[in-house]
């Protein structure tokens, strides 16, 4: 028996989710009826996939920020590019809500190894939010509820004016002692966002995530406790919408969904880590100018 004595059932279990969504990947690869021709055209989205997902559950943007202005240089369809963006979403939020849910569970509520006053409103936060977010998100898609302008314009102008708020916030406010708590009005407030951000990602593929970091970030919220809800919010919302991309009937490029759902997920591992070690100064600053850019390539494409 000695050679179980180093064998570790946690272990096991890695491997063996590993192996099994391994085998899942390739029967889902094989039923394309020319997967080889698929491989050789859509291999490269697995590192959009990667990046978008570190850029997504690095800031609390969602995926979109990203994929939706490289889908529409793709000329993808509007439709095409919101379903692919959503689909993706779905793999590398998911990937990402876990690894920060870990992440609070372990350090927070165990160990103690971090100020738990931090997190102390995040389970209350999740739980007004998501609800709202959702509700806003199924208003616009059963409602047929439109954008004020095309989806192109409309995602520029949303995006240039969130990074140029985040920005100013940014380079003129010092950097105070992180606010511990949020009031009662600010509660209310943010669930107010989180219904609103919910109706602009139906019609962007992001909107709520950005809304919630950015609005937590302006009130002194720990960055890494505002980027964590910005990820779990974005991952349950997108999720909401998953009866309408995963069906047959759907606009899902599920060609480029294939390779860059996987990258997704091993972006979304990643994000927490590389987090942890930036600073909140370049956070913002990061954050604050890939949205800006977007919006700029968006309005002039």
């Amino acid at each position: 028996m000695q050679f179980l004595a180093g064998f570790q059932p946690s272990r096991f279990k890695k491997i063996s989710f590993i192996t099994l969504s391994a085998l899942l990947w390739l029967l889902w690869a094989m039923s394309f009826d020319s997967s080889v021709e698929v491989t050789s055209h859509y291999f490269y989205f697995l590192f959009l996939g990667i990046v978008g997902a570190i850029f997504a559950n690095t800031t609390g943007a969602g995926g979109g920020v990203i994929f939706i202005p490289i889908f529409n240089s793709l000329e993808l369809s509007e439709l095409q590019a919101l379903s692919t963006s959503f689909a993706i979403q779905c793999f590398g939020m998911t990937a990402g809500t876990l690894t920060w849910w870990r992440y609070y569970k372990d350090k927070v509520k165990h160990h103690s190894q971090l100020n738990a006053n931090d997190w102390s409103q995040y389970p209350i936060i999740l739980k007004c939010c998501i609800p709202a977010s959702i509700a806003g998100l199924w208003l616009c898609q059963f409602t047929n509820l439109q954008p004020p302008q095309s989806m192109p314009f409309t995602f520029g102008v949303f995006s240039i004016v969130l990074g140029v708020i985040l920005g100013i916030n940014c380079i003129y406010r010092n950097q105070l002692s992180d606010r511990l708590v949020l009031s009662k009005k600010d509660l209310y407030t943010i669930v107010f966002i989180s219904f609103l951000g919910g109706v602009i990602t139906g019609w962007l593929s992001v909107g709520v995530g950005e809304l919630v970091v950015i609005y937590l970030l302006l009130k002194r919220t720990a960055p890494i406790v505002a980027i964590a809800l910005g990820v779990t919010i974005s991952a349950a919302t997108v999720w909401a919408s998953a009866y309408i991309h995963f069906t047959p009937t759907t606009q899902t490029y599920f060609q480029i969904v294939l390779f860059a759902g996987p990258g997704a997920i091993l972006g979304g591992l990643l994000a927490r880590r590389i987090v942890t070690f930036m600073s909140v100064k370049n956070l913002k600053l990061v954050f604050s100018c890939w949205i800006i850019g977007s919006g700029v390539f968006m309005l002039l494409l």
